[in-house]
């Protein structure tokens, strides 16, 4: 258990130590006491949980995803609860819902092997004229205006208008109306560009086919799986928009389950965008009502900057915090109100650990439970695992060079032997040497240089990957850690996205860290021109071997 000084144990004994027990689903243990938590939101009394909203934070490796993924899966199987996610980050070309999905009997499908008609005669007139101006606002915003909504209704009152394609002619070549048509097509031209990108740009094939089939509205879980898309493709808002209309005004109205889930996975990208900010807001304020959890995934709030975003995140009434630097633990609690104790246990979390704040006054710190089956299928880390269990493999090629040179008769009685030692180091101490700069910075140039090429979405994926495995060996506070907000920063820049990039390094000065190393033009051109250098484990005594006498 967390033990915390006689005055923090006072301050929380009013909240955790009191018979204050929610109903639901088991989740995990306190911390604080060592009582089983439980807490299915939609059970909870109106008046101690006005809504059923419930966000999740935390860094990458704390759990936040794995605690989000059990908690649908035993409302599904306790409750008979009904889940829509929308998953944005995975890993392997792959969703981090997949495998769960595929458990429970629900259906995955992967943006661009199915085409949404926002023009389809299943949607009602009014469905179709806001998922169509939701989908020019993630495109063209400001070519929403009184005149061409205008024309954008009269367009679609036309028969021609039953897919993207025949509206975008109407909206070029209107008939007479109410007013001219030389008015109409004057008015309608902002639209219709806007909504050429779905038919004739870099969108084309998301909205503009014929099939007039929606998704299925009886299964337990449904996926929406944009992994594969650049992060940074305005594909991500415009498919957020439609599938968040379409959860509104089609699944919630048919769905006969008891209560429903839609899941945010990294919701800074929905929260940030004009075409969805607003329906979510209005789920947000009418869950309860609607029968609806919004649930909430994502890194930290100042991925959201502020106003209007971060003030949607205050709606949640459940709030989920894994392990964050000190600075965004501040923000965070400031935000949602937590006691200072809370706050400065938040960057000491271990993996799976959690402040929970339940409504406006109970504060808890959980640790959540997970059985075999669950541990499979919430697993996000595979690839880290992976190389996690390479390096723990002896190399046979230098194993073999080591057993040769032996033979040969090689003295290695004169080298230093406390390099063939084993080293004992505790998880977020630094090596016991400095490594040349070939040796940590080979994977933040390869991934600067990948994104130099353009290849945006997959020198994110790295960079995260990166991030994970420097947390996970070294903490998340240290160096190597740290230095990938920076790298990060760079391939913002690279990619065009000038204020995230200054947001990562805003983060990294407030931490008081110098880590962009690899920017030096002499370290970097030796970091392109060195073979790349795997990363060394303690204890792997071939490897260090070869590392220390070249």
């Amino acid at each position: 258990m967390i033990r915390l000084s006689s005055s923090h144990a006072a301050i929380t004994a009013p909240l955790v130590a009191s018979s204050t027990q929610f109903p639901g689903i088991p989740i995990g243990r306190s911390l604080l006491d060592g009582r089983p938590f439980h807490l299915s939101p939609v059970l909870a009394e109106a008046s101690i949980l006005p809504s059923t909203n419930s966000l999740a934070l935390g860094g990458l490796g704390s759990g936040k995803s794995t605690t989000g993924k059990i908690r649908i899966r035993r409302e599904i199987l306790h409750h008979g609860h009904q889940a829509v996610v929308i998953d944005s980050f995975g890993e392997d070309n792959q969703g981090e819902w997949g495998a769960l999905t595929h458990s429970l009997g629900g259906r995955i499908i992967e943006a661009g092997s199915f085409t949404l008609n926002p023009c389809s005669s299943l949607l009602p007139p009014e469905v179709r004229e806001q998922l169509i101006r939701s989908l020019i606002a993630a495109v063209e915003p400001g070519a929403l205006t009184y005149q061409s909504t205008h024309a954008l209704q009269h367009a679609l009152q036309h028969p021609k208008a039953a897919n993207l394609n025949g509206l975008v002619e109407t909206l070029v070549r209107p008939e007479d109306g109410m007013w001219p048509a030389t008015k109409l097509a004057e008015w309608g031209e902002g639209v219709a560009i806007g909504l050429s990108r779905y038919t004739e740009g870099s969108l084309r094939g998301l909205f503009d086919g014929q099939d007039a089939t929606l998704p299925p509205t009886d299964l337990p879980i449904l996926t929406f799986d944009f992994s594969r898309l650049d992060r940074n493709s305005p594909a991500i808002p415009s498919l957020m928009a439609a599938v968040s209309c379409w959860a509104e005004h089609v699944w919630l109205r048919q769905s006969t389950a008891a209560h429903r889930h839609l899941v945010l996975e990294e919701a800074w990208q929905i929260l940030l965008s004009p075409a969805t900010s607003e329906l979510i807001q209005r789920l947000l304020k009418n869950s309860r009502k609607a029968g609806l959890s919004l649930d909430v995934l994502m890194h930290t709030l100042s991925d959201l900057g502020d106003g209007r975003a971060q003030d949607l995140a205050k709606l949640c009434e459940v709030a989920h915090i894994g392990r964050l630097n000190p600075e965004e633990a501040a923000v965070v609690g400031a935000v949602l109100g937590l006691p200072a104790w809370a706050v400065a246990e938040i960057p000491r979390l271990a993996p799976g650990q959690a402040v929970w704040k339940v409504g406006p006054h109970y504060v808890d710190i959980v640790e959540t439970v997970r059985d075999e089956e669950e541990a499979r299928l919430t697993d996000t880390s595979s690839r880290r695992r992976q190389a996690q269990e390479a390096l723990a493999e002896p190399d046979p090629t230098l194993v073999k060079e080591v057993e040769e040179e032996e033979e040969e008769g090689r003295d290695y009685e004169d080298h230093d032997q406390s390099l063939l030692e084993p080293i004992d180091v505790e998880q977020g101490d630094d090596w016991g040497w400095e490594m040349p700069p070939n040796v940590i910075d080979t994977r933040h140039c390869d991934v600067i240089e990948v994104a130099r090429q353009g290849r945006c979405s997959e020198a994110a994926e790295l960079a995260a990957i990166g991030e994970r495995q420097d947390i996970t060996a070294h903490g998340i506070n240290s160096d190597q850690a740290v230095a990938w907000l920076s790298t990060r920063a760079q391939v913002a820049d690279l990619c065009g996205t000038p204020e995230t990039a200054q947001q990562l390094r805003v983060t990294v000065a407030h931490m008081g860290k110098k880590v962009e190393w690899w920017t030096d033009e002499s370290t970097s051109s030796q970091a392109r021109t060195s073979p790349p250098v795997q990363n060394l484990r303690h204890g792997d005594e071939a490897t260090r071997y070869r590392h220390a006498h070249g």
